[in-house]
């Protein structure tokens, strides 16, 4: 929902910085790596409740995983980058809330909620992606997972960095959110896939 609004807003500022790395030949694959070493080093601070510092490696991450994107259409888009985007997008994302639940013991289940959303949103999109070479599939499908996407999670991780007290409510929001998108992807593909 939000990732649109993001892209829409800041296009015009992120073609130019891509194609400044671009100059400077730094690959998209290589800033999805950077993207999630830094990911991982947030986790870390998050884990020993440095969360504001924590905060400050995932801006840092958001800032250069949106570069990635243009990047990469500059440098032509490869099957193995959205690959390993994909893959390490869905790693990082389940770091979080793996460290807030180290953090704090006593929100794992909160966590767990969370990654579990997390688990079903990502496999409603890989059987979705699976399915578009056999039939067709219902525009909505791609609007209904972008209930909860890079952005809406971004917002969800720094608000917890921010207020850790309230990782259990912002968890469980999101966990229902995910939730909430896997039951609209499932409900247009019982109408759009049945004989």
């Amino acid at each position: 929902m939000l990732d649109a609004v993001f892209r829409n807003r800041f296009e015009g500022y992120l073609a130019p910085a891509a194609a400044r790395l671009s100059a400077l030949r730094v690959r998209a694959d290589g800033l999805t790596a950077s993207v999630f070493v830094l990911t991982a080093v947030a986790a870390l601070d998050i884990a020993h409740r440095n969360y504001l510092l924590g905060l400050g490696l995932l801006v840092a991450a958001r800032a250069l995983d949106a570069l990635s994107g243009p990047l990469a259409r500059l440098e032509g888009a490869t099957a193995f980058g959205a690959y390993l985007d994909l893959v390490l997008d869905l790693i990082g994302g389940a770091l979080i809330p793996f460290a807030f639940a180290l953090a704090m013991p006593d929100r794992t289940l909160a966590a767990m909620f969370l990654m579990l959303g997390l688990v079903a949103r990502a496999a409603a999109a890989t059987a979705a992606a699976r399915l578009q070479d056999s039939g067709p599939i219902l525009a909505g499908l791609e609007q209904a997972s972008a209930l909860v996407g890079k952005t809406e999670l971004f917002v969800a991780f720094a608000a917890a960095c921010v207020f850790p007290n309230w990782f259990s409510l912002i968890a469980y929001v999101v966990g229902i959110l995910c939730f909430v998108a896997v039951g609209s992807r499932v409900a247009a593909n019982a109408v759009s896939l049945r004989p």
